[in-house]
């Protein structure tokens, strides 16, 4: 009875929140109908995957970014918008699929957090590549892309995390930055050489480049909402166990293992008994939680599809003098964000006004 009464509920959910807002028909002629949710953005753009490329110069608090997205354009226009914030950029071309690229003219409204595209020329109807190049800053607080100092036996530290709900991806990605705009994503990210890069999904290959950094490319994600997306680097530990096909970690600053062993447990158990009582496989190959030194007064962890972020107070155990309230804390956390997994990350808000569905259900 509880499995058919979660699965109804996923399915009322996921006719009213799973999928992208609908903004078109999808024909090979393309015409705008009415949008089904809110958005603050034109309603004449739609993407559907980004490639993005991020080299981080963390003792400069900033970043080089470079990303492609496709999308469809569902009428002819002049001008193409998104969310941007804190950006600067250098190129922006639209390529039409089999076509030669349109150079863009870019101007950015930091009040309305958006940067606009403008073409000389009406662009058609159809499929295109918006290639941006672009830089942005590393903050100090836990939004966008932003850095963490912490002290450790070998001196002070500095790990870089992104934090995006609820409409931060706009600080590391010129993108659709609301919640009913899926898409799929390629990170790609060049790190000094020794340092741990972590997304959502596993990497699919590492270089070294011989110059003291790294190229790392991740695997493609599944379609999900902008704020999901996450990228963490740093002196990190990571520690694996496996549930059924699915490996489970814990990545933390180096040293810090063992207390993370009790939420690496837990977390093993927690999925077997979520898949079951879902009855919908989590789809990932991989499920990290990312232990961070800091705090923030606004949260205590994310649920970042396959990438939870969370707040070292809150995951980490000393074995030696941790007590059954302290370990059904970090067991309630855990829980609490895994169930996110699939009621907000794989089933999601069409916008920010419903996001107690989110957590409602995943405490429930």
């Amino acid at each position: 009875m509880r499995r058919l009464i979660v699965s109804a509920i996923a399915l009322a959910l996921a006719g009213i929140a799973a999928s992208p807002v609908v903004l078109a028909a999808d024909t090979s002629a393309p015409s705008v109908q009415a949008v089904t949710g809110t958005t603050q953005l034109p309603r004449n753009v739609r993407p559907s995957h980004y490639a993005v490329s991020i080299t981080p110069h963390a003792d400069k608090l900033a970043f080089d970014g470079k990303v492609a997205v496709d999308l469809d354009v569902l009428e002819p226009t002049r001008t193409i918008t998104l969310n941007a914030i804190d950006m600067t950029f250098a190129s922006a071309t639209l390529t039409p699929k089999g076509g030669k690229p349109w150079t863009a003219k870019v101007s950015v409204d930091d009040k309305a957090q958006t940067a606009t595209f403008t073409f000389d020329k009406p662009v058609p109807a159809g499929a295109y590549t918006l290639s941006m190049a672009y830089t942005g800053k590393i903050g100090t607080q836990a939004n966008g892309l932003f850095a963490i100092d912490y002290d450790t036996k070998a001196g002070k530290k500095r790990a870089l995390y992104t934090q995006f709900e609820n409409s931060d991806a706009r600080r590391f990605i010129p993108s659709w930055d609301e919640p009913a705009y899926k898409a799929t994503f390629d990170l790609d990210v060049t790190v000094p050489t020794g340092l741990m890069a972590v997304n959502n999904m596993p990497a699919a290959s590492s270089k070294d480049l011989g110059n003291g950094l790294t190229h790392v490319v991740f695997k493609t994600s599944p379609k999900m909402s902008t704020y999901l997306l996450f990228f963490g680097l740093g002196d990190f530990d990571r520690a694996t166990t496996m549930s059924g096909d699915t490996e489970i970690g814990v990545v933390v600053q180096k040293g810090h293992v063992a207390q993370a062993q009790f939420a690496l447990e837990s977390s093993k158990a927690v999925l077997a008994e979520y898949n079951d009582y879902f009855g919908v496989p989590y789809p990932l190959p991989k499920l990290d939680n990312i232990g961070s030194p800091g705090s923030s007064q606004f949260f205590g962890a994310m649920e970042n599809w396959g990438a939870i972020y969370t707040f070292e107070y809150a995951l980490l155990l000393d074995p030696s003098i941790s007590t059954q309230r302290d370990r059904q804390g970090v067991f309630g956390i855990a829980a609490h964000e895994m169930a996110h997994q699939w009621f907000g990350d794989l089933v999601t808000m069409r916008w920010w006004d419903d996001l107690w569905l989110n957590e409602g259900f995943a405490s429930w």
